[in-house]
């Protein structure tokens, strides 16, 4: 084996120690990540796939999960490797994208030596974009990453790689609804080919083929409007939707816009042509992740590997800097990735300022029943715990299961708008847990109907006055309970 193929191997292999002690920095599941595998075990268990919402008490419209071959890995890691089975998924997919991300860097015209710094970095922005655990997401950045590899090589090398892109459309499909990033990305070369006059009838065939395929999923041809609503749908009160420059995400986005922005810069910086194909790949994902901060993964993936040597170019006066820091890296990722047994990668992340343990722990042991609303991002986790005893309004699912209209119910009450008592009014509402930084939270309070039963560290629990009991157990204060008992759950396996 000569020292290139060394070097490269391993390269490889400190990104896979960086990923694994990056993934063991974070503290927090996703919120979404309860729903997911609510699905995963009723298909894995009973073979049961659902078509209709059965955790909420609100009206909801036929249930097209695009996130429901996530939702099954997802739960077949936990059941076999534990909690730390999710950590170790989301380690191995961010370094299958950093690998993706590599061959495509090899394939530039004299490229440069893989950098470990740079691809340090890429791995650092990458996490800090996707640092929740675990998100169906993360599929769809790899698999866009092993898109724009097999599409690169097809345009430089002429490689028929591009031919395995309909099989994995099936796949990736029916893991997350992102497949239609990776259908754009085909169409992006596509058009560019047309442009430049090059060899473009392997993309459209690629395109054709691949586009039909979609309708291979549990259901069938009507799960392609859903996937085209969902795509379209204007998000404007979900957060992770907006735009980086919103006074909320400004500073947290920086960094990650920054960098797509400087590399799309630099793409025309010491370049004597401009490459139109990789130019137009480059402004519409930066222009998608400056509109909406989910999608600034995919930016950072395409500026970390079609720019690499674009910044080499730039950054040529620090190669003598760069290759000091690259050494200690060898002696650094090792000697970090000897304390990740520090960061207890076997236990669960629970994190009480995050997720309603304490008050979804105090309705279970007093045996608190009925239908529940909760603010919209901790829906997911009650369900998980409480079902049957408790049905929710809505969690994160939204536009799978729900309509605007109960989302728009949901809005006006956390922020005591006129008509916020609808959610009382209009439907059979027997709980109510606001976050106590929630308008409504402190109007609730004074409310003659309403009586605060239990004060959590992120929540109230609010009941009926006639339905309020003379006492109540206390929940368990140790974390270390809630560490065990994060994935014990309800009874929901035996509902159609």
């Amino acid at each position: 084996m000569d020292s290139r193929k060394k070097r490269s191997i391993l390269i490889y292999v400190m990104l896979a120690l960086a990923c694994l002690f990056l993934v063991c920095l974070s503290t927090n599941y996703d919120y979404d990540l309860f729903a997911r595998l609510i699905v995963g075990e009723r298909f894995i268990e009973n073979g049961i796939l659902p078509i209709k919402d059965f955790l909420s008490y609100t009206p909801t419209h036929p249930w097209y999960d695009h996130e429901w071959g996530s939702g099954v890995v997802f739960y077949l890691f936990l059941k076999y490797l534990g909690s730390s089975g999710l950590m170790l998924l989301q380690a191995v997919l961010m370094f299958l994208t950093a690998f993706f991300v590599i061959k495509t860097q090899k394939l530039q015209k004299h490229a440069y030596p893989t950098s470990l710094v740079f691809m340090a970095i890429f791995l650092v922005l990458f996490m800090r974009l996707n640092s929740e655990l675990i998100r169906c997401q993360l599929f769809s950045f790899m698999f866009f990453s092993m898109f724009l590899y097999f599409l690169e090589k097809a345009r430089r090398k002429g490689s028929n790689l591009v031919w395995f892109i309909p099989l994995i459309t099936i796949i990736w499909n029916n893991l997350h609804g992102g497949v239609v990033s990776g259908l754009g990305l085909i169409f992006i070369y596509l058009v560019c080919a047309l442009i430049e006059r090059k060899p473009w009838k392997k993309y459209l065939a690629v395109l054709a083929v691949s586009t039909p395929l979609l309708v291979i999923n549990p259901y069938g041809p009507k799960y392609l409007s859903f996937l085209l609503s969902a795509t379209t749908k204007h998000r404007k009160y979900i957060t992770e939707w907006w735009p980086f420059y919103n006074k909320r995400h400004v500073l947290y986005y920086l960094p990650m816009s920054i960098y797509g922005i400087f590399a799309f810069v630099i793409n025309f910086v010491k370049n004597k042509k401009i490459d139109i194909t990789k130019t137009m790949v480059l402004a519409i994902t930066l222009y998608s992740g400056l509109a909406h901060v989910k999608l600034l993964s995919i930016a950072v993936i395409a500026s970390t590997a079609l720019c690499y040597n674009d910044f080499c170019k730039v950054f040529g006066f620090m190669k003598k800097y760069s290759r000091k820091i690259e050494k200690s890296l060898y002696i650094a990722i090792p000697l970090i990735a000897i304390l990740i047994p520090l960061f207890s990668p076997q236990v669960s992340r629970a994190d009480l300022y995050k997720f309603p343990l304490y008050e979804i722990e105090f309705l279970k042991i007093n045996n608190i029943k009925g239908n529940i609303v909760v603010p919209f991002g901790y829906g997911s986790y009650a369900s998980y715990k409480l079902y049957p005893d408790n049905l929710i309004f809505m969690d994160g699912r939204y536009e799978e299961v729900y309509d605007d209209k109960e989302f728009m119910v949901l809005r006006n009450f956390s922020l005591y708008e006129p008509n916020w008592d609808d959610i009382i009014k209009n439907y059979d509402t027997e709980i109510l847990m606001p976050q106590k930084t929630a308008d409504v939270y402190p109007e609730l309070l004074k409310n003659k109907d309403w009586e605060l039963i239990f004060e959590g560290r992120v929540c109230g629990i609010f009941v009926k006055k006639d339905k309020r009991a003379f006492s109540y157990f206390e929940p368990e204060y140790n974390i270390d309970y809630y560490r065990k008992t994060m994935f014990k759950h309800g009874d929901f396996l035996n509902d159609n």
